[in-house]
């Protein structure tokens, strides 16, 4: 049977590892951007699906390992947590 990963699998080892995933999210963000509101073929449509999905999935890992801000409110979009 396929063993599921836990959040500690998927802990980035260093900091640089946080922004590169960050980064990764801020990609798919601009990607969809580009593709617009009505995408014209399948492909396209495929292709918006597969960068929200990518998107969400990278944007749950990166609340999972981000350190909590000092004064205990959620980071906000894009913003890096000093340390």
């Amino acid at each position: 049977m396929k063993r599921m990963m836990s959040p500690t699998h998927l802990r980035p080892k260093s900091r640089a590892d946080l922004y590169s995933l960050e980064a990764d999210v801020a990609f798919f963000e601009a990607r969809l951007s580009f593709a617009g509101d009505a995408p014209d073929t399948a492909y396209q449509r495929a292709q918006i699906k597969t960068y929200q999905t990518l998107g969400s999935l990278i944007g749950e890992v990166i609340a999972q390992v981000k350190p909590p801000r000092r004064d205990g409110q959620s980071p906000r979009r894009g913003e890096h947590v000093a340390a």
